[in-house]
């Protein structure tokens, strides 16, 4: 059962353990509540937010906003923390129930595009407000992006309810009026959590906020991504030979993610005699002007071209690779950088945003002046012809991950914010300061 916009507007659902207010949760039985002690060996005072989403993977597919969410959240929920995580019907399909989360569909009216998308917006106020009266949570906790900024906008005009909201930011958007409203939500917020510290810069370059209440806690990295042997069965199903060098990109077919540069660089390492194959993994607006270039260069034998990854066989195509390529201008974290590194694969990428943050340069693999594409080449020639160096690098690209982007530590450090952000807020009202 899932809860319409006419029920949101004033009727309660019945379900099998009595009516919920109009919100269905269907694990409700099952999940930890707010007064349960397991994993409450971190002592928070913060024992339940509350979670708009997109979706819960893999219903959603697994963008790096939806990795972030499904991991973050599972480790929350493992320090003890009740997630009442609210979605678009359908967007959960076959994700597994985690101990402690809530789950709230919310079915709105079948709309085109922009307008389905108020729907949603117009209805989460209520949704919002019933699970608060109902079960209580003690923070909002949102997105950055366009959408999520109105949604929460839209929650703290509608729901009159003092509650401290966290914003998890990504990067700036390129958009004028966007920022706006993303500025707009940020100072309404109590603190906000970037992922790099370069995401910190340009938010506090961009907007007024107070310094203190802008926090960094660096995205993890499952342990299943991990060094393995290279699939065998695989490289011959993708025309791989034994003895083939294998460059990986995987990303978004996207402007700032540069794919169309990679088949000059493979161009060139050909040119300089190396037996290299570049598999190119993911889609995008530029997936028709890569496959014409692929074509344009002759590099038909040299590209292989995946398609989307499905999640759980990333490993196995990172574990193909001898170098991750990865040319991008900009990214608020880079999960891909920190993936490939867990498999223990050294990484050739542009310095840029968040990007040294996560390779340390001439260590975990090397960093290129923007742009700079011979000095691009030149860099990952030399992976390809040094073995030994290829190696030292991977191993110390599994211990910076191991050390710096897991996500129990992301919790952690995630939860901390989350406490001091609930007794600042609590401080804040008693003197009369929060409205």
């Amino acid at each position: 059962m899932v809860l319409g916009v006419e029920q949101i507007l004033g009727k309660s659902v019945e379900t099998g353990s009595g009516k919920v207010g109009g919100v269905f949760s269907p694990a409700r039985d099952q999940a930890v509540s707010a007064k349960s002690t397991k994993g409450m060996e971190h002592q928070a005072s913060v024992t339940s937010i509350c979670c708009p989403v997109p979706g819960i993977p893999p219903g959603l597919n697994m963008s790096g906003a939806a990795m972030y969410d499904s991991n973050i959240l599972a480790e929350l929920a493992r320090l003890g923390v009740r997630c009442e995580i609210i979605f678009p019907e359908g967007r959960n399909l076959g994700c597994e129930q985690v101990e402690g989360w809530c789950l709230h569909s919310l079915r709105t009216p079948g709309l085109p595009g922009p307008l389905q998308r108020l729907a949603w917006i117009a209805a989460l106020g209520q949704v919002v407000r019933k699970i608060y009266r109902e079960d209580g949570f003690q923070l909002l906790r949102v997105h950055s992006f366009l959408s999520s900024c109105l949604e929460t906008l839209w929650i703290l005009r509608t729901c009159r309810i003092r509650i401290p909201v966290v914003i998890h930011f990504h990067h700036l958007d390129g958009s004028a009026w966007r920022n706006r409203v993303v500025g707009d939500a940020m100072h309404r917020s109590n603190s906000v959590i970037c992922f790099s510290e370069a995401a910190r810069k340009d938010l506090l370059a961009r907007f007024q906020i107070e310094p203190s209440r802008v926090h960094v806690v660096h995205h993890g990295v499952e342990r299943r991504f991990r060094p393995l042997a290279s699939n065998v069965g695989l490289r011959r199903q993708l025309n791989i030979e034994a003895d083939d060098k294998v460059l990986l990109f995987l990303g978004n077919f996207e402007p700032r993610k540069n794919p169309l540069m990679l088949l000059d660089v493979v161009r060139n390492l050909l040119g300089r005699g190396q037996k290299v194959k570049l598999m190119l993994c993911g889609k995008g607006p530029l997936l028709s002007k890569v496959q014409a270039k692929v074509n344009q260069l002759g590099l038909g034998g040299f590209v292989v071209l995946t398609g989307p990854i499905p999640e759980e066989s990333k490993p196995e195509y990172y574990n193909m690779a001898d170098v991750f390529v990865f040319p991008s201008e900009l990214e608020g974290f880079g999960f891909v950088l920190a993936e490939a590194m867990s498999c223990g694969k050294p990484v050739v990428s542009f310095n840029n945003s968040s990007i040294p943050e996560v390779v340390e340069d001439s260590v975990t693999g090397f960093l290129v002046k923007t742009g700079d594409k011979d000095e691009f080449v030149k860099k990952t020639l030399l992976l390809l012809e040094d073995e030994h160096l290829r190696c030292r690098m991977a191993c110390q690209a599994v211990e910076r991950v191991e050390r710096m982007f897991r996500w129990e530590r992301a919790a952690r450090e995630t939860l901390d914010i989350y406490v001091k952000s609930m007794e600042e807020f609590k401080a804040k009202v008693k003197m009369g300061l929060e409205q």
